[in-house]
């Protein structure tokens, strides 16, 4: 999944810790075998591939992902677009060599994203275009951190957090029966943190336009693409919410990052269960109406950093 999977489990039983995280990580592992696109076997890769042409089946997983990603890209209004293949392949953030685009190949690749052109019908899913292609990188880690966090419950482990990149889940409390401190990472300053918090059983996640990005005459270009445009969305360095599920953590991160403050966090708002920060170009963080509400929520730290 392009990113470094930490799993921490509190259990006094080594061997069962052991097999534990064993099975989580391959559980992970064969949700990236499903769904990405480094894959040319993955279902994801199958799916490109007959794009325009015919349905492909796919397992339960690959249509749960994809019917939850098309859900919030109704709710957002497009916000999120897991058919922006064909534009993230153009900048190639996933490769060793991004580049700068020009803007009739944007153009032209745009007319290949609409999500609305996705159809799911009897177990199969079919991209409605020649050219279209999904890309599940908004999603997909973040459902594989709920199946490993699945596969841990089923295991008997009742306290732990998988980290796969800043999206996360915890699992019940620590073994001295308190929650979770969780650290947002500052958008400028890797050592420093934003925002801390604690968190019993439930997940986060972040979009950062300092994950995958390079630098081109003074601009900074990232991976967040505004799927309207096809270009990195200005106006913000990055975008944290927490809710239930890691999957809609991952997806409701990005469509943040994309609508940006004010309409992002009054959508974040109108959610149950579900808190969001973002932090826009002048590093200023704007929160959700009960972000500040959370367990020992601090932006003490962040406070210091700017006083400096």
């Amino acid at each position: 999944m392009g990113t470094l999977v930490n799993i921490s489990i509190y259990e006094k039983d080594n061997d069962l810790a052991q097999r534990a995280t064993q099975k989580a990580f391959n559980e992970i592992e064969r949700m990236e075998k499903l769904m990405s696109t480094h894959f040319p076997n993955s279902e994801i890769s199958k799916i490109n591939a007959s794009a325009g042409f015919q349905p492909v089946p796919v397992s339960p997983e690959v249509l749960e992902v994809i019917g939850r990603a098309l859900y919030w890209s109704e709710k957002t209004n497009g916000a999120l677009d897991i058919s922006i293949g064909p534009v993230q392949e153009l900048w190639a953030f996933d490769g060793d060599q991004p580049s700068l685009p020009d803007k009739n190949s944007i153009e032209q690749k745009l007319s290949k994203v609409d999500y609305r052109k996705i159809q799911i019908k009897n177990e199969t899913v079919f991209l409605m275009e020649k050219g279209m292609r999904l890309h599940l990188g908004a999603i997909a880690k973040g459902y594989a951190v709920d199946r490993a966090i699945k596969i841990l419950t089923e295991s008997n482990i009742h306290h732990a957090l998988i980290n796969a990149g800043g999206d996360l889940k915890t699992l019940g409390r620590r073994p001295d029966q308190t929650a979770w401190k969780i650290g947002i990472q500052h958008p400028r300053k890797p050592e420093s943190i934003l925002a801390s918090f604690s968190l019993t059983e439930k997940a986060v996640a972040t979009s950062g336009d300092y994950q995958k990005y390079f630098d081109h005459e003074g601009v900074r270009y990232h991976h967040v693409l505004n799927p309207k445009t096809g270009n990195p969305v200005p106006g913000a360095m990055s975008a944290t919410v927490l809710t239930n599920t890691v999957m809609d953590a991952d997806a409701l991160s990005t469509a943040l990052f994309v609508m940006g403050a004010k309409k992002g966090l009054a959508f974040i708002d109108s959610l149950a269960d579900t808190e969001g920060l973002i932090v826009d170009q002048n590093t200023s963080p704007h929160l959700s109406k009960r972000m500040g509400e959370l367990e020992n929520f601090s932006l003490e730290k962040f406070k210091e950093d700017l006083s400096h």
